[in-house]
């Protein structure tokens, strides 16, 4: 591998970003490929980020087995394809490539190049690549953990200088990447003090650099507590300030973030009606218990969620924010769930509320309290909207404790207005006296609700087929009616009788989610636009037409609100697409609705997590111009006239 000058490769593990290189192999019956070895890494920090690389030419290795069943002289082809990822200070570009050769069984089951090479020279060259691996240590070592940091014991005699010696984990998260690592001799052992990671394993393996470049392959297993006395070298905080302020900034933004959420038109209504309900409670300790448990269930929805995208990520899915919106199951459920609550806004049915102060209000006030803001948490998450962007996109790539606080503080931004008129009296003195306009009201905010049912069954309609969609339709107004009955029987005979709702909604909703369409159809149904020279994301096509022009590229999805807005006000626009056409811009689209992976791993190069995205690549240069994520019309016509 060569990258070019002022870019760099990454080793088997990337370290806070990046991915290694991947291999998949095609070969003969009889041939086997073994674990790519790797040589010692090198590190590189930026803004508090570590990444484990390699600077110039570096060499991966595999061993290759054939059976002794092949017969000397048999030709063998060998076919492997690759995909890596090459960064430069600015950029990064996922790569691919395919190599193949023949080549020929030799003696001892060896493989030989053809007569026309030099196999002599040949095997020379891979004596001296092999010579650059990490050769292993000759025992094996232990570490401990104490509260929040890691000691590792190494054999390693104490005529080695370890000055400038680093150790980097075969498994990411073994140790918090960038923190301080302090290393001292014990005798014939190297002691090593850092903080610990997320991802504890029973053994440590890694590889142990000298400052000479030397590696040392080794592995540790877990023991009881190793002495280590800090020195006045090594007693710093392992934990330095540049990846505090990080995080305070991204948690920061997330507040920020969950707190514009509050004005999307799913959200809007219920933030509302809880915050009309205040006057209505019976106390100042039930109004404050409420605004905890909605916090609580806000909080916890976008803890598990956050949790989720971290852990499949960490599993080598490509994921990101909002990702369970790219399943039709789950829009499905949505539909029927924001149908249901625009009719109980409606006045349709009532359902669990027989008066203001009944007992199963006062029983129940906080558990709905709870569930109502996980719902709202739930149905908020399609967009990334300012601030929360970089939030999220930093998540990503900060250790999973911290992450999760910036996940739940999505959470506590959302819940935030709420909590604040329930915990300060005087907030609630602008509120409005209640009365019978709250009935009008609670119908007029369910139009909202009716307006994002609508905008979900146009997404499934993009992620489906329409024979689903109709059988989705019918689910929501059999569920409706078994509401709507439930509701009046309630009323009437002041009984909890729920059988006909959830006769008339699970049933039918689990048999159309049984005939969900397969992964074909439904990828048959991805977004292309029709009838316009927009081009759909290509990472290869990319980085070809952006050397001979300017380019436009942004990444959408059916089911962001934000996303829609941008497309309808701004870049479809006649006069935005007639500077584009006049100024020879091409427009390139990822679409997001279904899930790409590709396009996952694009916005996660970019340090986001989500959509929207905008961004401008002025011809010739590889690093794009970001755009705000409220585009307007006079944004893209200036960088359209300017470049």
């Amino acid at each position: 591998m060569t990258p070019k000058e002022g870019w760099h490769g990454y080793w088997a593990n990337p370290g806070d970003a990046g991915f290694p290189t991947r291999f998949d192999w095609h070969l003969p019956k009889g041939i086997e490929a073994g674990e790519v070895k790797y040589p010692a890494p090198s590190q590189l920090v930026t803004s508090d980020i570590m990444n484990y690389i390699y600077h110039g030419q570096y060499v991966l290795l595999a061993p290759i087995t054939v059976s002794k069943a092949i017969a000397v002289g048999t030709s063998v082809p060998i076919k492997v394809d690759m995909s890596y990822l090459v960064c430069n200070p600015t950029s990064c570009l996922p790569e691919q490539q395919t190599v193949e050769r023949t080549f020929t069984v030799g003696e001892d089951s060896q493989l030989l190049l053809d007569k026309k090479s030099n196999n002599d020279s040949n095997k020379e060259l891979f004596d001296q690549w092999r010579q650059k691996l990490p050769q292993p240590m000759a025992a094996v070592g232990r570490f401990s953990v104490d509260k929040s940091k890691l000691t590792l014991a190494l054999p390693l005699p104490s005529s080695v200088d370890i000055e400038g010696a680093h150790i980097y984990p075969v498994i990411n998260g073994m140790i918090v990447n960038n923190a301080k690592q302090a290393l001292q001799h014990k005798g014939d052992e190297l002691l090593m003090q850092t903080q610990v990671g997320d991802n504890l394993e029973p053994v440590f393996k890694g590889v142990l650099v000298l400052k000479s470049g030397i590696g040392l392959s080794f592995s540790a297993n877990k023991t009881e507590t190793i002495a280590f006395t800090p020195t006045v070298d090594n007693a710093k905080d392992t934990n330095g300030p540049n990846s505090w302020w990080l995080a305070i900034t991204a948690l920061l933004g997330a507040i920020l973030g969950g707190l514009l959420l509050n004005i999307m038109p799913c959200v809007f209504p219920i933030l509302s009606l809880k915050i009309l309900s205040l006057p209505h409670q019976s106390s100042e300790e039930r109004a404050k218990t409420g605004a905890i448990a909605y916090t609580l269930g806000a909080v916890l929805v976008c803890l598990v969620l956050g949790a989720a995208i971290l852990g499949l990520r960490a599993l080598g899915h490509q994921i990101g924010w909002a990702f369970q919106l790219q399943s039709p199951v789950v829009i499905s459920v949505l539909i029927v769930l924001m149908s249901a609550i625009g009719f109980n806004l409606a006045g349709l049915f009532e359902i669990g509320t027989l008066t203001s102060g009944s007992k199963l209000q006062d029983q129940k006030g906080p558990i709905g309290d709870f569930w109502t803001g996980g719902l709202a948490a739930l149905i908020a998450t399609p967009c990334t909207g300012p601030f929360m962007a970089t939030a999220l996109g930093a998540a990503l790539v900060l250790p999973m404790s911290i992450a999760l606080m910036i996940f739940a503080g999505l959470g506590f931004g959302m819940a935030l207005p709420f909590l604040l008129v329930s915990f300060i009296p005087k907030l609630r003195t602008c509120l409005p006296k209640p009365g019978g306009w709250m009935i009008t009201a609670r119908k007029i905010l369910s139009i909202p609700m009716f307006i994002t049912t609508l905008g979900l069954v146009w997404i499934l309609l993009r992620q489906s087929t329409d024979t689903y969609v109709m059988m989705i339709l019918t689910t929501t107004m059999l569920s409706t009616f078994g509401l709507w009955l439930t509701g009046a029987w309630q009323q009437s005979q002041h009984k909890r009788k729920w059988w006909p709702a959830l006769l008339f909604t699970f049933i039918p909703l689990l048999l159309s989610i049984y005939t969900i369409p397969n992964s074909d159809e439904l990828n048959a149904s991805s977004v292309q636009k029709e009838g316009t020279q927009v081009l759909s994301f290509d990472q290869n096509k990319l980085a070809e037409l952006r050397a001979k022009q300017d380019m436009f590229v942004y990444f959408t999805a059916d089911w962001c609100l934000t996303c829609k807005v941008n497309e309808k006000t701004s870049i479809d626009r006649d006069e935005v697409q007639h500077a584009f056409k006049q100024n020879n811009v091409t427009v390139m689209v990822g679409d997001w609705t279904n899930g790409d992976s590709q396009i996952t791993e694009f916005l996660s190069q970019q340090g986001r997590s989500g959509v929207p995205l905008y961004l401008w690549y002025k011809k010739g240069e590889d690093t794009p111009v970001v755009l705000p994520q409220v585009l307007t019309p006079s944004i893209l016509l200036d960088h359209a006239k300017q470049y």
